[in-house]
């Protein structure tokens, strides 16, 4: 096992551990204290910390889906899944190695809450990846393709030996696919879904509309009643779709069909890697939802005539202040940094 490895593992434990303990019930001042101090002294700490309470919270529909009795499989009383931990963790039997056996109790629950597929393989829960405000991470997926998540962005993964999936849940993403012929790779956003093999592209979710920008190769944007379906039978040849080559985007909005595919004017696709936003004749709501991944205070748009307001702009990440001055002199609007912790964007009076 390489060191990165070992380290990953560590930190894995030491959130599980902490986990486990700040739930065990009461909690001393100074274990507190000791808790605060290592999960605000590296952001990885709070990653991998986010990364386990995410599995934990997950428990409550995997349980259900599953369909499986867990409180009469451990022969004991109900209980709810958040006080699952706390419960093995007072058991007197476990007195000395709390921490740890209630890292094995929450695995064996997550262990029963999956049944068993056809041919006895247990699936692997869908690993859920995220970002925090103004964040940007870089990731390997277990097929190879390599992900950059945006910040303040969220996406599911879910592989099988026929086919491969990532959910964007929210936020953007920038894809490079591992090529495997045998084994299309989809992205699924809203009710849009894209097909590619071997390609580099990126994926925006906004509020009403999913942007997709090829940077190489080719891929399938896809417009289907029952994307799981699409995804399972690979069958999108009588389906809605456009098909997108190198410096080609399309902005495919909720329940309306597809538009014609256009040449990216602004930036190559992922610019945003780099800390570069830009748009096309775009709305205001759609920059301030961009603003609010990257901004440390919530910007808010006053009344929706304003978030329609449509712009073409490009600046860097660092220039947010300039921007809402751009906004003022570009539309009739004002900027309202009075309210407390937030700046309003209004129509000028």
């Amino acid at each position: 096992m390489s060191n990165e490895a070992k380290t990953d593992t560590q930190l894995e434990r030491q959130a599980a551990e902490w986990f486990t303990t700040m739930h065990a019930g009461e909690v001393a001042p100074e274990t507190r204290e000791a808790f605060e101090a290592w999960l605000h002294g590296n952001r990885a700490h709070k990653i991998a910390y986010r990364e386990f309470e995410q599995v934990y919270r997950d428990l409550d529909f995997v349980a259900v889906e599953a369909d499986i009795d867990v409180d009469k499989a451990l022969d004991r009383k109900a209980l709810t899944w958040s006080t699952l931990v706390p419960y093995w963790l007072r058991k007197p039997v476990f007195a000395g190695g709390a921490a740890a056996m209630g890292i094995a109790a929450l695995s064996l629950a997550i262990l029963m809450a999956f049944p068993f597929e056809r041919g006895g393989t247990m699936p692997v829960a869908a690993p859920v990846y995220a970002t925090e405000i103004a964040e940007i991470r870089d990731l390997i997926l277990e097929d190879g393709s390599a992900v950059t998540l945006g910040a303040r962005s969220r996406i599911e993964t879910a592989f099988t030996p026929t086919r491969r999936q990532v959910t964007l849940i929210d936020g953007e993403a920038f894809f490079e696919v591992a090529k495997d012929e045998g084994r299309p790779f989809f992205v699924a956003a809203q009710d849009t879904l894209i097909r590619v093999v071997g390609t580099k592209f990126d994926v925006k979710r906004s509020a009403e509309i999913v942007h997709v920008s090829v940077h190489e190769g080719v891929g399938e944007v896809i417009k289907a009643n029952d994307i799981g379906a699409a995804v399972e039978t690979m069958g999108t040849r009588d389906i809605d779709k456009q098909v997108l080559t190198a410096g080609e985007r399309v902005s495919a909005a909720r329940r309306v069909a597809l538009p014609q595919a256009r040449q990216v004017e602004q930036a190559e696709p992922g610019s945003w890697r780099m800390g570069r936003l830009a748009y096309e004749d775009a709305s205001l709501a759609e920059i301030v939802a961009d603003l609010n991944r990257y901004y440390d205070r919530p910007v808010r748009i006053a009344t929706s005539d304003v978030g329609d307001l449509r712009s073409t702009l490009a600046f860097n990440t660092s220039e947010i202040d300039q921007v809402f001055e751009v906004m003022a002199a570009i539309h009739p609007v004002e900027i309202d940094r009075r309210a407390a912790g937030e700046v309003i964007v209004r129509r000028k009076r």
